[in-house]
């Protein structure tokens, strides 16, 4: 997730400030090739595992810090390819 996140911000701003590809393509790359593999069933599971194993302190740390995580590789993927681009 936290890599398919960085992936989205770099492929964001290319298509914005670099590349210009059609909505079919822009479709393709940011719902089907970056959503599948960042699929959120596999993190959906390990959490209901968790949870099902009482582990709920770990699984809450779990869900918290993929978000977070995942928030930041993409702000890091928007920041250093708009770095890369000036």
């Amino acid at each position: 997730n936290i890599a398919g996140a960085f992936a989205l911000g770099v492929a964001v701003t290319l298509m914005t400030f670099s590349w210009s590809p059609s909505p079919e393509l822009r479709a393709f790359v940011m719902v089907g090739v970056l959503g599948g593999f960042t699929t959120f069933s596999a993190f959906s599971l390990d959490v209901v595992l968790m949870i099902e194993r009482d582990r709920l302190a770990l699984a809450a740390i779990y869900m918290t810090g993929t978000v977070v995580i995942s928030i930041v590789g993409l702000f890091a993927g928007l920041r250093l390819t708009r770095m890369v681009l000036a």
